[in-house]
């Protein structure tokens, strides 16, 4: 009885500290540790049982607690975390498997001193170590990693141990085991272990596809084998044998074909992305273009976020570090703060306080509950709150929260689009991290596109240019087109005439030609933007000053011109033949210089 109690009290701590390490720590994913946990009860109730001689039972809980733990080992070691060549591993485990069955029946089965030891037990320990050391070698210094080891180690000693020298001193390696494994879920490296990897994806060669193949085969060979020679003795770990290797080989051909899919879906995804972006004529095609990409090659859920930041203005404005030294196709920003993803979905069924209506309580329904309504059972208040806490769980153990920036650089085009900008996706990071290539050659898809845009724009422009310097060289219009920035794109001829000036600066702006006194008035118009009216003074080279009335137009958004036209007018010339000065009501928008001159006109007489 007093045994019974140990093993209960040891699986009862071991499992709460499973528990303990995962609401303490929230690793990426929580499957493997609640596995693990279903693992140490199973052996707990199997220890209970064979402490009262129910050896049957005991059996049946022992080989529920291998299965368990072999599907928290697969766990550990899918999606990329920490081992980022799981096929290798089973290809190895599988040969293992099959190696130590042959070792057994035909080297160790006819040993009368080793006979008493379980086969199976052993295979499976065995199997766990190597899948611990697997864990331990990709996370080196892993506390967490070392103390699973460590356990299995214990498990095996005491399968082996027990059989041949039965007492409580060779039971000590399972009490091992269930103080190991609960420290590993208490130790912080425990996240570690979970944290999401870019997954290595590794050809399919012929010597390791003929190592699987001769692994499945072995358990039925072995079997033929006993069978011709007369009894078959090694049923059971032939059995157990045969399941590993075949679950093995299945896991083996699942996951080939999973990334298969993948990388047909990320193909078709961005071939269809290269369609679109083929034919995008501007900025918001090639955006709509990036999202609809994004969709099919991530999951709906890996997403939150999808940033497209065209030049390096949007990009300032997401208020991202500075990225790193050096021209890099990708970085990673990590998202630490954990209060910037959004809060994860209510359970089905549940009403929110929202809005008055059916299905949804008022605020003073919700603030003021009925005094009249019986309070929940105890027994459902845990249930209710165990299922928040596994929702919880999985909302934040999905997955890192990471931030992956995919900058729109084309070297040889750079001069086209020396804005640069990026595409920005915060999400899992381990989704991110299996279509980072994909991702990166959207971005470079994207790169292309935009380029292309902007030299159509560019030709489109200087065709115009072309076309208004044609249509207007003998005219006596005075006008100008500005780019955004004020600099003078094209000056009429009507204007270098006027300012007797055959050849303008490449980089003058209006500023430039304007009186000192009307560069504050200049400045203001164009910052404002919009359609307007002023009164400026041209300078000329010979120091003289022109006072024009200047027309200003804001067509940034127009595709074509992508900046101001502005139209003058010289205000010495007169309108007509009955109106030689400025309009009364113009008066006050005249320079100052100006308004005291006509005041000394007028006073004069």
């Amino acid at each position: 009885m007093s045994r019974a109690i140990e093993w209960i009290l040891l699986g009862a701590g071991s499992c709460t500290a499973i528990i303990v390490g995962l609401r303490r720590h929230r690793p990426a994913r929580v499957m493997p540790w609640l596995l693990l946990a279903g693992a140490i009860a199973a052996l707990a109730i199997g220890d209970v049982f064979f402490a009262f001689d129910e050896m049957a039972v005991a059996t049946g809980f022992y080989l529920a607690m291998f299965v368990l733990v072999a599907g928290a080992l697969l766990q550990f070691t899918q999606g990329g975390s920490v081992i980022v060549d799981r096929a290798r591993l089973i290809d190895m485990l599988a040969f293992a498997c099959a190696a130590l069955l042959v070792v057994w029946v035909f080297v160790i089965g006819d040993n009368t001193f080793l006979g008493e030891v379980s086969p199976s037990d052993v295979i499976g320990s065995l199997l766990l170590i190597a899948v611990a050391a697997r864990l331990t070698l990709a996370v080196p210094r892993n506390v967490s990693a070392m103390l699973l080891l460590v356990g299995s180690i214990g498990l095996l000693s005491g399968d082996v141990l027990y059989p041949l020298f039965p007492g409580e001193a060779a039971e000590t390696g399972f009490r091992v085991l269930y103080v190991t494994w609960g420290l590993a879920a208490l130790h912080p490296s425990m996240v570690r272990l979970t944290q999401p990897m870019t997954p290595r994806t590794t050809g399919w060669h012929g010597r390791w596809a003929a190592l699987l193949g001769a692994s499945v085969a072995t358990p039925p060979a072995v079997l033929l084998i006993e069978a011709l020679q007369g009894e078959v003795n090694d049923g059971v770990p032939i059995a157990i044998a045969g399941a590993i290797t075949l679950t093995l080989t299945i896991t083996r051909l699942a996951d080939s074909a999973t990334l298969n899919s993948r990388a047909l879906a990320r193909e078709r995804g961005l071939r269809g992305a290269s369609t679109a972006l083929v034919s995008a004529a501007d900025v918001s095609a090639v955006d709509e273009a990036l999202r609809n990409a994004v969709a099919a090659l991530l999951p709906r859920d890996a997403v939150r976020r999808v940033v497209f930041a065209p030049d390096d203005r949007h990009l300032a404005a997401e208020h991202l570090p500075p990225p790193p030294p050096g021209r890099r196709r990708t970085w990673w920003v990590d998202n630490g703060d954990t209060s910037a993803v959004e809060p994860s979905a209510p359970l089905p069924g549940a009403s929110l306080p929202t809005a008055d209506g059916p299905g949804h309580p008022s605020a003073d329904a919700v603030a003021k509950p009925d005094s009249a309504t019986p309070p929940r059972p105890s027994r459902t208040r845990l249930t209710h709150r165990l299922r928040e806490w596994l929702r919880t769980s999985s909302a934040a153990g999905t997955g890192e929260q990471a931030t992956l920036v995919c900058p729109l650089w084309l070297e040889p085009l750079a001069v086209a689009r020396p804005s640069g900008g990026a595409l920005v996706l915060t999400g899992r990071r381990d989704a991110l991290s299996a279509a980072h290539d994909a991702l990166e050659v959207l971005a470079g898809q994207a790169a292309m596109a935009l380029d292309r845009i902007s030299l159509v724009e560019a030709v489109g422009r200087r065709d115009s240019d072309l076309y208004l310097r044609t249509v207007i060289s003998n005219t006596a219009d005075l006008m100008l087109v500005l780019d955004e920035d004020q600099r003078i794109r094209y000056a009429s001829p009507a204007l270098h005439e006027l300012l007797g000036d055959d050849e303008l600066s490449p980089l003058a702006t209006l500023e430039d030609l304007v009186h000192p006194d009307d560069r504050g008035q200049i400045r203001r118009a164009f910052t404002t933007g919009g359609d307007g009216t002023m009164f400026c003074a041209l300078r000329r080279p010979d120091h003289s000053q022109v006072l024009v009335e200047a027309t200003y137009r804001d067509l940034r958004g127009d595709r074509l011109v992508q900046g101001f036209v502005v139209t003058m007018r010289n205000a010495a010339e007169p309108r007509n033949t009955l109106d030689n000065t400025p309009h009364r009501e113009q008066l006050d928008l005249l320079p100052a210089w100006i308004n005291r001159r006509s005041a000394q006109h007028k006073f004069r007489y």
